[in-house]
């Protein structure tokens, strides 16, 4: 299924639930199946433009559900939803089990239970008084009674482009714990364990053995994918190691993927995929987005309206272009296809580009890590409003929350776990939830089983690509040999100039990464794209900023990407008229 609202039977006013039912319907998800428990009403929403069925029920009245992509013990549609009912007990939830991003509502014998992935990557947003749950973000608002701005989720989305922990823009809206599963009881919701124990010791393995190990480990996991759909799959195809590996593990299950690129036709990306296209003899989609029919002035304000509900609010991409991206979206989500997207790759790079320790020989700290990634503001961005120590504190204490950490200082094992656990399960999860609305959309790279074993692996290969360079090469050495938009083949040893460039940012002081993001904004130029320019923003905010000018200077912002995102809050506040 796609969305899905869970409410309860009592608490929860009808003509608040009326109103989220037609929230979900502008955001095109309509038909929904109906279930009733004792207490609480679900609404299972299909697909947009799949038809994919995630729903069953058995003989006694019991029934499961999933949001998502959900894979269980190596089956998916109908037969892993009843495998699952079948096996489920809130006591034994194995994290080996699953693979996929998903949420599940089962009822069984009676107790009705929501289940998410192991990494929590599907967000479930709660109303105000917590009487009514959903997939989408905009139908809990809706079903809140009152809404208030909460300042803290404001600047990590605008900042960082998106928000972390429980929180929302909101106050009144939350997003579950992702690291609890939950059952409704008659009196309210309930969290139970969801264990997620993870080695955290490097293996002694020769290199060799980890890489042929963890190829084998990516070709079982999309074998059942495989086998389910066939060709009717999609992927995308750039110059970078996350797509190349999907595209590799694609083709050695037999499958001959659809393969996509998006791109003006001289960047790295087009280039690269289209040599590798042109040498495996495979078509290539590539779509320039920068040529999307451009809207006149008038009708812009409808193209944003669409762009609003169908990316529920707030995308990490905001909601202001001329319509290519869900255009892009729903052509590619089209036909019953699953999308593979690549995202989560990085756990078998050194994605926050530290070395082993820092250069003072100790351990590394939460707050450098915020230094060398979330730090991606100028205080005077942020007004008189924005108080930098507070912000600081906030996101110390989710990235904390998110490790299990139990102090402040943290081992370089919990700083590659910080990828995963922080960076994919709340930058991601937005993605996964608008993209599984309109399809069947896939993350292969992001389960428990592929974390593990990443955290298990030596840092030094991490270094420089090498190891996932070395996946490539064993899963499809054809693949490998061509170029990267790195400059070398993957089947190459890494230049000694982009070693040296890289070391360089590896040894570079976090507390001088704190302020990388802020020189480069001082030194911008001001360019505003057309979708942000007056004559297109006029008749969608015909006065000045009504709520953000009390979060942001807006003269000081030099970020199109930044400003886009502040834009999209106010587009969000004028729409519930707080």
């Amino acid at each position: 299924m796609g969305d899905f609202t869970l409410h309860h039977r009592k608490n929860a006013p009808a003509d608040r639930i009326d109103a989220a039912r037609q929230c979900l319907a502008s955001q095109g998800s309509h038909d929904p199946i109906l279930r009733l428990h004792d207490s609480y009403g679900i609404a299972f929403y299909p697909k947009q433009l799949s038809a994919t069925s995630n729903v069953i029920t058995t003989d006694n009245g019991d029934f499961c559900g999933s949001s998502g992509t959900f894979i269980y013990n190596g089956q998916m549609g109908p037969s892993a939803l009843k495998a699952l009912l079948n096996d489920f007990s809130p006591e034994e939830y194995r994290p080996g089990d699953y693979s996929g991003i998903f949420t599940v509502i089962l009822q069984k014998a009676g107790r009705l239970f929501l289940l998410t992935d192991p990494l929590g990557g599907n967000r479930v947003y709660q109303n105000s008084d917590a009487s009514f749950w959903s997939s989408s973000f905009l139908a809990a608002a809706t079903a809140s009674q009152k809404l208030t701005p909460n300042p803290q989720a404001i600047y990590e989305y605008a900042f960082q482009e998106t928000t972390y922990g429980q929180d929302t823009v909101f106050h009144e809206v939350t997003s579950l714990d992702a690291q609890r599963l939950f059952e409704f009881t008659p009196d309210g919701l309930k969290a139970l364990p969801k264990p997620l124990s993870l080695q955290f010791d490097t293996s002694p393995r020769p290199t060799a053995d980890l890489v042929e190990e963890t190829a084998e480990m990516l070709k079982a996991s999309v074998r059942p994918v495989a086998q389910t759909y066939g060709d009717r799959i999609r992927t995308a195809l750039s110059g970078g190691y996350d797509s190349r590996l999907m595209l590799a593990l694609l083709q050695e299950a037999g499958v001959t993927p659809g393969v996509y690129v998006y791109g003006p036709p001289d960047s790295p990306d087009v280039q690269v995929a289209r040599t590798i296209a042109a040498g495996e003899g495979f078509p290539l989609d590539h779509t320039d987005k920068s040529t999307h029919l451009t809207p006149p002035p008038e009708v812009y304000p409808d193209v944003v309206q669409d762009n609003f509900f169908a990316l529920d609010g707030l995308p990490g991409e905001s909601i202001f272009d001329f319509g290519a991206n869900m255009a892009t979206r729903r052509a590619r989500a089209g036909g019953h296809h699953m999308i593979f997207n690549g995202g989560g790759g990085e756990i078998f790079r050194n994605f926050f580009y530290l070395p082993e320790h820092p250069l003072t020989g100790g351990r590394f700290t939460v707050n450098d890590l915020i230094n060398s990634f979330y730090n991606r503001y100028r205080p005077c961005i942020g007004g008189p409003a924005f108080k930098e120590a507070d912000y600081r504190a906030a996101l110390h204490d989710k990235i904390q929350t998110a490790l299990g950490a139990t102090c402040d200082k943290l081992s370089r094992a919990q700083v590659e776990y910080a990828y995963p656990a922080f960076r994919l399960r709340y930058w991601t999860c937005r993605d996964n939830n608008n993209n599984s609305r309109l399809g069947d959309y896939l993350t292969p790279f992001i389960s428990h089983q592929m974390i593990q074993q990443a955290l298990r692996l030596p840092r030094a290969p991490k270094n420089h690509g090498y190891f996932q360079a070395a996946l490539i090469k064993a899963i499809s050495p054809a693949l490998a040999a061509y170029p990267s938009d790195y400059g070398y083949a993957f089947d190459q040893p890494v230049p000694t100039k982009t070693k040296f460039k890289n070391l360089l940012t590896y040894y570079r002081p976090t507390s001088l990464r704190r302020y990388s993001y802020a020189l480069q904004h001082r030194m911008a130029d001001v360019t505003i794209p057309p979708p942000l320019s007056p004559a297109y923003l006029r008749d969608i905010f015909p006065d000045d900023l009504r709520y953000m000018q009390d979060y942001f200077t807006m003269d000081q912002v030099k970020d199109p990407g930044l400003r886009a995102r502040i834009l999209s809050i106010e587009y969000l506040f004028s729409h519930f008229a707080l």
